[in-house]
């Protein structure tokens, strides 16, 4: 812990004006004190000796003394507060700025030929026969008429599904504009508000991606970053977290702006699932 001599001497050093000025003595009557640390004369502001009793002149000093360590602390403890608000915003530019994490699918599924959806008896939709990759397997499905049935809607504003295969080529629907992942888009269909017949009066549009296994079809994701940066200099990092079944992993970061970059997955194995991050050095 520093003494009090340390601490006036570090608040000469920011600027403010040393008040305590020590003697060799203090006058007592007919004889002397021995000067101490927290022992020295008492002035006036204009550095005249102030005549008080001896007892008076020590206290006063330690008064001074006091109001020093009291000015000592207040300083030190701005200084505390500022190096602490300066690591706190380092510390997040680290963590919102510098280095930004996350997760990335990216699917190798696709429609050879077939598979499209339409209008079956009554509210339910008909899967034509096709064949598809997904799942790691080239697959050929048989038609299947009448294979789902889609909800109604007493709601008074539309809503909209998607039919999917999953990786063992079970249809489903599920509310939204994507399939989950895993899933093998087939269609979007769009129920309008008010549709509570017995007949489907909705849309079917088609969501197939089609490809051929002899030159299988590139799949690219755009990653959306949560806070852009000042440039595109920041490198891009991905780590393979799993992937199914269908061949080997390649991705590749084919570009990036500021607030977003595209990877591509070159290979064949299917339901890629990737960590990234990104570590920005420049100035922000």
């Amino acid at each position: 812990m520093p003494t009090i001599e340390e601490l006036l001497d570090f608040l000469a050093s920011r600027g403010i004006p040393d008040e305590w000025q020590p003697a060799e003595t203090i006058e007592s009557g007919g004889g002397t004190i021995p000067k101490t640390s927290s022992k020295g004369l008492v002035r006036s502001s204009t550095n005249e000796i102030i005549e008080v009793g001896a007892f008076a002149r020590i206290m006063a000093q330690y008064a001074m003394r006091d109001r020093a360590a009291v000015r000592a602390a207040s300083t030190l403890g701005g200084l505390a507060l500022d190096l602490a608000s300066s690591a706190h915003k380092a510390l997040w530019d680290v963590v919102n700025w510098r280095i930004q994490t996350g997760r990335l699918y990216i699917p190798h599924k696709y429609v050879i030929s077939g598979l499209s959806v339409s209008a079956g008896t009554g509210r339910s939709l008909s899967i034509a026969a096709g064949e598809a990759v997904h799942g790691g397997y080239r697959r050929y499905y048989d038609s299947r008429p009448n294979a789902i049935a889609v909800p109604m809607n007493p709601n008074s504003y539309a809503v909209s599904y998607v039919l999917y295969l999953d990786n063992n080529g079970n249809p489903y629907l599920v509310e939204g504009q994507t399939a989950p992942e895993g899933g093998l888009a087939l269609a979007r269909i769009t129920v309008p508000a008010g549709d509570t017949g017995t007949t489907f009066q909705g849309t079917i549009t088609d969501l197939r991606t089609f490809g051929n296994p002899t030159l299988p079809p590139v799949f690219s994701r755009t990653v959306s970053l949560p806070n852009a940066f000042r440039d595109t200099t920041y490198g891009v990092y991905l780590h393979l977290e799993s992937a199914g079944l269908g061949g080997d992993v390649s991705l590749v970061v084919v570009s990036k702006t500021r607030n977003a970059f595209a990877v591509e997955h070159r290979g064949t194995a299917d339901d890629v699932v990737v960590r990234w991050m990104t570590v920005y050095m420049g100035v922000l």
